[in-house]
């Protein structure tokens, strides 16, 4: 199953997003979706709960109106594509907005991830159905990728456990993270990030000394 938010401040809008992925991807296909509720909101509380839902698992892909017209004074949806891309850059994000060029002119959209929404709203066209096709793609990809890292990490780490902390087993746990926090907020800490190797090597060295001296 999967869940895909949608980010509209048009209540018709987000009726007709759903009816367009599931008329071309199918009545019967595994899809879900999560209108997030802007109005009332502060900025902090709507990306603390996309941020919560991307960790969960809760949603495999985001579509966001560019423009949100009506919460421009709380969030943009320029806003929500930025942070997306510096938190977790392969997550699926599709653009929808009237002015295609317009959005693409942000440094963290991608231009085949901008869909106008004279074309994506209209079920019935052939460019469409491309459009639902490469969404349900993008998220298959995500989730796969996501468990294989997720999965990668969990034997890393029972092997840490059982066999000790190796500067070879911490250096793979260490390059795991660093890509699965492409995937999901893995709440890595920026020394864990930069942390050189050869500090690492340098430090494995003195426990070694103090071991010895402890006997």
């Amino acid at each position: 199953m999967y869940r895909i938010g949608i980010i509209d401040d048009a209540e018709s809008e987000r009726a007709d997003i759903q009816v367009s992925v599931l008329d071309n991807a199918g009545w019967d296909a595994e899809i879900e979706f999560k209108e997030y509720e802007l109005e009332t909101r502060t900025r902090e509380d709507i990306v603390a709960e996309i941020r919560r839902d991307v960790e969960e698992g809760n949603i495999h892909a985001l579509i966001v109106d560019f423009k949100l017209d009506t919460t421009a004074d709380v969030i943009k949806g320029w806003e929500i594509i930025e942070f997306m891309h510096e938190e977790t850059p392969e997550f699926p994000v599709v653009i929808m907005t009237n002015a295609p060029d317009e959005s693409k002119e942000s440094q963290y959209t991608d231009a085949d991830k901008v869909y106008a929404k004279k074309v994506f709203l209209r079920p019935e066209l052939e460019a469409t159905k491309e459009l639902v096709k490469n969404i349900v793609l993008n998220m298959e990809k995500y989730v796969s990728r996501r468990k294989e890292l997720e999965a990668r990490l969990e034997i890393e780490l029972k092997k840490l456990d059982r066999n000790g902390a190796s500067e070879d087993a911490l250096k793979e746990v260490i390059r795991i993270e660093n890509e699965l926090s492409r995937y999901k907020q893995i709440y890595q800490t920026r020394v864990d990030k930069a942390l050189d190797l050869s500090d690492l090597k340098d430090a494995f060295e003195e426990l070694e000394k103090y071991e010895k001296l402890l006997g």
